[in-house]
């Protein structure tokens, strides 16, 4: 049995030229959503490290983490893809589930940059540190397990917030007291070891971890 042509009671289309999503054509449903959606979508921009923030947190600029951080923007319950983006602007493609079935379409979308810092940028700039490294000794040795500490925390996504040379060593201040240490087992080095309360964090007390590492003379 022939299924009856319709048409559209908005824009008279047929259903032997477009889908129906229910009783109106998938152009006019796809044109009733995106009245309303803002042509526009609010991004933070890391000013210092230039990361966009995203629900997972500041992520480099790519397509999935621009993704997210419009989507979020514009509240919508859509399923979203960049098609391609520059500085200003994203196409983007948009997939809406409607009770009668699914409307996809697209749509540019205007990109407003607001700058803000991320809490890495933030901690970096502001010298903030959860451990000290020290190094004594022999200065080829240190020289040696420095650059190999500051590469292993960098790798990480921590950071080295300030170094000071000594007549004697090194005290190398980090970002993250769970990776410094995991430097240590990992290269089975054993420093002695010391805390110092520096704050209380939610009713918790919250201690910075410093580690001394000594090397004989060659």
């Amino acid at each position: 049995m022939m299924q009856m042509t319709r048409y559209c009671p908005t824009c008279n289309r047929s259903s032997n030229d477009v889908k129906f999503i229910g009783e109106f054509c998938e152009v006019c449903v796809a044109d009733k959503i995106m009245k309303t959606l803002r042509d526009y979508a609010v991004v933070e921009s890391c000013k210092s490290c230039k990361r966009i923030r995203t629900s997972e947190g500041y992520m480099p600029v790519s397509k999935n983490s621009l993704k997210d951080a419009i989507r979020h923007s514009l509240g919508t319950k859509c399923n979203i893809s960049v098609i391609s983006f520059d500085e200003s602007s994203a196409a983007v493609r948009f997939s809406c589930q409607e009770e009668m079935g699914m409307v996809e379409f697209e749509k540019k979308i205007r990109i407003e940059t607001k700058r803000t810092m991320c809490m890495d940028c933030y901690r970096r700039t502001s010298g903030y540190y959860e451990a000290v490294v020290q190094l004594r000794g022999d200065n080829g040795k240190a020289d040696m397990i420095m650059k190999k500490l500051i590469n292993f925390i960098e790798v990480r996504g921590a950071f080295v917030s300030r170094i000071d040379e000594l007549s004697n060593g090194y005290n190398i201040y980090i970002s993250d007291k769970k990776i410094t240490a995991s430097f240590f087992q990992l290269n089975k080095l054993k420093p002695k070891r010391s805390f110092t309360l520096y704050g209380v964090k939610r009713g918790n007390k919250v201690y910075r971890n410093a580690y001394l590492l000594r090397f004989d003379q060659s």
